[in-house]
Formats: C-alpha cells, sequence, structure tokens
C-alpha cells in the first residue's frame, strides 16, 4: 500500500466524523479530531490496522491550549507497520481533559498516566488518574513539564 491510498482509505472511514487529515510523505498521516470524537476516531482507526500506539505526548501552548498527541501504527500488519498516524486533539487551557483511549489501545496505558503525572492533562476513564507515577506521593504545585513552571534553586526563581 502506498501513502495516497492509506490516506483515501483513512479519509474514507473517517468522513463522517469531521476529522481533518493532512499528510507528509513518505509515511506520516496527521488526524485532528474534537476530544468528543476521539474515541471513535481511535476505535476505526484500530479497524484500519492500527493496533498499538508507539508514544502518546502533549504540547503546552501557554494560556491558550495542550494538544494531545497519539502516535499509532501497526505490529500485526507489514503494510502498515512503515505508517504513522498522529491522533492529535486540543484541549482548552482551563480544562484539560479528554477520554482515555485505552480501552482501544491498551499500549497507551502507561504513557496516558505518564503525560498526567507530568503534564497535569486528566485521560478520563484511566484506572490510575489519581496515582502519582513518576513525581513523590507528596508532589504538589504545577506539573513540571508545563512551560509555566520555574525550578527554585536556593531561593531564587530560575
Amino acid at each position: 500500500m502506498n501513502f495516497e491510498e492509506l490516506k483515501s482509505r483513512i479519509e474514507e472511514g473517517l468522513r463522517e466524523l469531521s476529522a481533518e487529515i493532512s499528510g507528509k510523505e513518505p509515511n506520516v498521516i496527521n488526524i485532528n479530531v474534537s476530544r468528543d470524537k476521539i474515541v471513535e476516531v481511535a476505535k476505526k482507526l484500530k479497524a484500519l490496522g492500527f493496533d498499538h500506539v508507539k508514544a502518546v505526548t502533549a504540547i503546552d501552548y501557554p494560556n491558550e491550549r495542550f494538544e494531545v498527541v497519539y502516535i499509532a501504527s501497526s505490529y500485526s500488519n507489514l503494510d502498515l507497520a512503515f505508517f504513522l498516524i498522529n491522533l492529535r486533539t486540543d484541549l482548552p487551557y482551563n480544562d484539560p481533559t479528554t477520554p482515555s483511549l485505552i480501552e482501544v489501545w491498551p499500549s497507551a496505558f502507561y504513557q496516558e498516566h505518564e503525560e498526567h503525572d507530568l503534564m497535569g492533562i486528566v485521560f478520563e476513564g484511566h484506572p490510575r488518574m489519581g496515582e502519582r507515577l513518576l513525581l513523590p506521593e507528596s508532589y504538589e504545585g504545577l506539573p513540571p513539564l508545563r512551560k509555566e513552571f520555574k525550578i527554585k534553586t536556593e531561593g531564587i526563581n530560575a
């Protein structure tokens, strides 16, 4: 399968979900979707053969929004293994919540938990949102990967 064929298949499969689809040859397809449709889009991508998440990351646009990106690919379909799908959703800065995708892609479990701990993104339906992963249980304050986070060093705001 080539890039254009795959992009067309994805566009056809997601037509009714108002997803914005763009791509960068030879192998990256970006799909932007609202958070209320992200689970449905993920399910359709899985049905197309994208069976796991390689990474989950979040981008902080200070005082504007967060962007969560799931990078999906395929282990089981060698025709798809070359391709990367960047499933993206924007979250309001004052409400950084989105549905968890672990029911679709269990490989997102640890990575969603990490983004919650270090960026403060809440993945609704994730069973570990109330627990720390990398930070100490006693940690208080802004999540340390947010751009507005400042390190205190010997009484100096660095």
